[in-house]
């Protein structure tokens, strides 16, 4: 056991902190998870992507890689809920082995998280920036404005951009709208207040990403303290002392 009440606050602080691993963890589990996988958006938005690229695949690979981080943080946010536990365990045991394994499998972790946390980042404009071409280009003919349809559905919007909302209503595209609209001062009031596709598609990325950025940095935070607390505890519990030595 641990002697000393430093040793012992160090102790309370590690179990704490394994706690609070645990529990971002589990939120960056669930919110990277919500963001690859609400409403089915990733699937949909890949199928319209290979749609309008045809065989040039350039934005249909930027998507893939911030989809890519994203997955990456599912698998790190569950490891991390397991590892916390795993903290929690060895700072009631004191038991140096699964404390030495805990800082192993944490700094591991860390510089992975890390770097899937600041590839996210980088590539969060270029994932929009690809998602605006490909709905530009979605705009050019019938057949591919018809493919923007199961997104259109999805997020109840109108039109690829501002600028082709327009042209989607005029081809009928707009089927959740054109059911409502009986004269043309209906239209107007649609076109005005109903937003386009990129528009909503780019408000969930930067929504989503701020979220995941910033639980990813606190417990990013968090797990440096895990770290260090890991190596006072492991050390300490190795201290054989006298009775004497608290007299």
């Amino acid at each position: 056991m641990v002697y000393g009440c430093a040793n012992s606050c160090v102790k309370f602080l590690f179990f704490l902190v394994n706690l609070l691993i645990c529990v971002f963890g589990a939120l960056i589990f669930g919110f990277s998870l919500w963001a690859n996988l609400d409403k089915n958006f990733g699937s949909h938005l890949a199928d319209f992507v290979r749609k309008v690229d045809g065989a040039d695949h350039t934005h249909i690979d930027e998507i893939a890689k911030y989809q890519a981080s994203l997955w990456i943080l599912v698998a790190v946010g569950a490891l991390l809920f397991c590892v916390g536990f795993l903290g929690c365990c060895g700072a009631a045991c004191e038991s140096p082995i699964l404390l030495g394994l805990f800082f192993f499998i944490v700094m591991i972790l860390t510089a992975i998280e890390l770097g899937a946390t600041i590839f996210a980042m980088s590539n969060r404009d270029k994932f929009v920036e690809a998602v605006e071409k490909v709905m530009e280009s979605s705009a050019k003919t019938p057949e591919m404005r018809r493919n923007l349809k199961p997104i259109q559905d999805l997020f109840n919007c109108c039109g690829a951009t501002s600028a082709t909302k327009e042209t989607f209503i005029a081809d009928g595209i707009c089927t959740k709208a054109q059911e409502t609209l009986d004269d043309g001062d209906s239209l107007q009031k649609y076109l005005y207040f109903q937003p386009d596709c990129f528009s909503r598609v780019s408000h969930m990325v930067e929504s989503s990403g701020e979220v995941i950025i910033v639980i990813g940095f606190i417990l990013l935070a968090v797990e440096i303290c895990s770290l260090i607390f890991s190596c006072i505890l492991c050390r300490a519990s190795r201290e054989v002392r006298y009775a004497g030595y608290y007299a």
